[in-house]
């Protein structure tokens, strides 16, 4: 295939369809056909090239050595190898049967790389939505022998948005098949959609209210605007537990999630949570790997709603019925450097054996980034939390800060950051929201460095009135080039987590 590809590079005759009839001229006044060796006959409306032949038609090329184009139809058949080009997809096959106006057909014994991802297939069906294959793989590993392959009966790829889906397969360490899939779910854009790609193995843990647990979560798939995650899990204290999450796509703007789970002695716990975004767009500085998909729009405002019964927060059990914010994040003021984030909130809230009281009140946060220094960034900030209960009570807290982060390489960073509380008045009266507060100033500090394909990490919190510590966590991160194992210790907080992902998800 790739002599192929050389070759109508290097030498490609021009033949125009002006040698067409008049009535197929019209229709295809964008398509073109170069080749070696290109016939036409009339009475099939079929025109026949041979040897380094290339099919232009707008912003799609198809490339191969024998291809047949119907003037009637305008489908192009490929057999002796095709390349196929558009947009930002370039897919190298077998055989191609293709509408090339509409951009949908079937390939055979295919190949491509979009977004990292390596995708192979015995059989596609194109769309311009939807591409669709059978016996199938895909790796983001791109060694010739990849260290980790998913293999499935059908994989349901939305180029568009970056989003793929495997069904009936397995999970293969090397030459090994060493988990069953039933669908696995791989979104390229994760992060920017503040979701996480679900980890292909199980993942374990520990905690003092716990005890050790092990949680194995699956996804399930019927459309892209209608997938989710079911699962089981196992804590030490608790004992064995299970539930089904729903993520629904009702339009760009629009989106949510509905789940419900039990855990042994936990009972019964879920909630709905609905996300509307509206406003002016925010344009983003750096787009990022993934420009050429539909990355979700950031724009000004976020209102999202909660209903919700018994969901832990901070180990205590919260109902919201309903607990509705409304945000904007990052919002721009007249000076460039400086931004600011602001929520309102308002919803009646119940935590099991304290109270039950509406609550409302909002969060106003000030950053004023500083041109970077010598010494590294300064990051000063300045934010107001204030709520109040319908119990009578309230609390406001007003703290200032100032963060210092210095990027040395890509093998080391160190930042510092100091918290003053201006204010603190009144308190509030769930448990779940005074966690471990304090109202002390605070000095942290967050170190990373990366020896070799290990990234090692430490993040700390004192009270500077005792310097007793608040936070002191452990991270690790070991790079296997194409998955990563991570280990999270929590020490004072005696939390331990232990996690599973592939490159990138």
């Amino acid at each position: 295939m790739s002599v192929c590809l050389r070759r109508y590079f290097l030498k490609a005759i021009v033949i125009s369809l002006l040698f067409l009839p008049s009535h197929s001229l019209a229709q295809n006044k964008d398509l073109a056909i170069n080749g070696d060796n290109v016939s036409y006959e009339k009475d099939k409306s079929i025109v026949e090239a041979r040897g380094s032949v290339e099919v232009i038609y707008k912003e799609v090329m198809v490339a191969g050595e024998h291809i047949i184009y119907n003037t009637e139809t305008e489908n192009i058949m490929a057999d002796r190898g095709f390349f196929l080009r558009y947009s930002d997809m370039s897919i190298e096959g077998e055989t191609l049967d293709y509408q090339i106006k509409d951009r949908a057909g079937v390939a055979s014994g295919i190949m491509f790389n979009y977004g990292g991802i390596e995708i192979k297939g015995q059989k596609m069906e194109l769309g311009l939505e939807k591409f669709k294959l059978n016996n199938a793989s895909f790796t983001t590993c791109d060694f010739d022998n990849p260290h980790y392959r998913v293999t499935a009966s059908e994989i349901f790829l939305y180029p568009k948005y970056g989003w793929l889906v495997a069904s009936w397969g397995f999970f293969w360490l090397g030459p090994f098949p060493v988990l069953p899939m039933p669908t696995y779910i791989y979104d390229m854009t994760a992060d920017e959609r503040g979701r996480k790609n679900i980890p292909p193995f199980p993942e374990i843990g520990s905690n003092n209210t716990d005890g050790t647990y092990v949680r194995e979560t699956l996804a399930w798939h019927i459309r892209r605007e209608l997938s989710g995650t079911y699962g089981l899990s196992f804590a030490e204290k608790k004992g064995f537990g299970g539930g089904v999450a729903t993520n629904y796509i009702v339009n760009g703007n629009s989106r949510g999630n509905a789940r419900i789970y039990a855990a042994g002695s936990d009972g019964i716990f879920g909630g709905v949570t609905h996300q509307v975004f509206f406003g002016d767009e925010v344009k983003e500085n750096n787009p990022g790997p993934f420009a050429f998909l539909a990355l979700p729009k950031h724009l000004k405002y976020e209102f999202e709603s909660t209903l919700s019964y018994r969901e832990r927060i901070n180990y205590e059990r919260v109902t919201y019925y309903p607990n509705l914010v409304l945000r904007s994040k990052q919002a721009k003021t007249i000076w460039p450097d400086v931004t600011y984030d602001a929520e309102a909130m308002l919803g009646i809230v119940a935590e099991e054996g304290i109270v039950n009281a509406g609550r409302g009140g909002g969060i106003g946060t000030i950053y004023w980034r500083w041109p970077e220094m010598v010494f590294g960034e300064i990051t000063p900030s300045a934010s107001v939390d204030s709520r109040f209960y319908s119990n009578g009570t309230r609390w406001l807290r007003t703290i200032t800060g100032v963060g210092l982060k210095k990027t040395f390489s890509r093998h080391l960073s160190l930042g510092f950051g100091y918290a003053h509380y201006v204010l603190n008045s009144g308190t509030s009266p769930f448990n779940f929201e005074i966690y471990r507060f304090n109202a002390s100033d605070r000095f942290t500090s967050d170190l990373s460095f990366l020896i070799g394909e290990t990234d090692f990490g430490a993040a700390t919190s004192y009270f500077i009135s005792t310097w007793q510590p608040e936070d002191i966590d452990y991270s690790m991160r070991i790079r296997m080039h194409c998955y990563d194992l991570m280990l999270k210790y929590r020490s004072v907080r005696k939390e331990f987590e232990l996690g599973f992902s592939l490159a990138g998800g």
